[in-house]
């Protein structure tokens, strides 16, 4: 289960962000299998979705993103995180961070959570941070 949040966005970049993800969620983009939100939470905007596409794989040294389809949906030049970048609204002044919450039918494993910041730009790099779910959505 994967998560974003936005933090404090305007309405106008709300509706600019909620566009953008729809536009992004089929096959060849999120390949959303089920959403679970898309609400403001204490003035952020969450956005709550189970995927067919891996965007998180294990390695040896844990858990890690998956790069062919971070850098296919989320921040390759054009991508999702790029065209909120080019939209010209502000957007990539707000704090936003991708989430994986781990497996949709598993009981939260706070130990298999990984956060990751977005750096807007034409590429939005996504650096990992340490940081809780409760920190993110205050």
């Amino acid at each position: 289960m994967y998560l974003l949040v936005f933090k404090k966005p305007s309405n106008t970049q709300v509706q600019i962000i909620r566009n953008t993800f729809s536009d992004f969620d089929w096959s060849q983009g999120f390949d959303v299998e089920e959403m679970v939100a898309n609400d403001i939470v204490n003035d952020n905007l969450i956005i709550q979705f189970v995927s067919f596409k891996e965007f998180s794989q294990k390695t040896e040294n844990g858990l890690t993103l998956y790069p062919l389809n971070v850098d296919a949906v989320l921040s390759g030049k054009g991508q999702f995180f790029g065209t909120l970048f080019d939209s010209g609204n502000g957007i990539e002044n707000l704090d936003t961070y991708f989430c994986y919450l781990g497996e949709a039918s598993e009981s939260r494993d706070i130990e298999n959570e990984l956060y990751f910041k977005v750096e807007f730009g034409r590429y939005s790099p996504l650096n990992k941070v340490e940081i809780s779910l409760e920190e993110i959505m205050a």
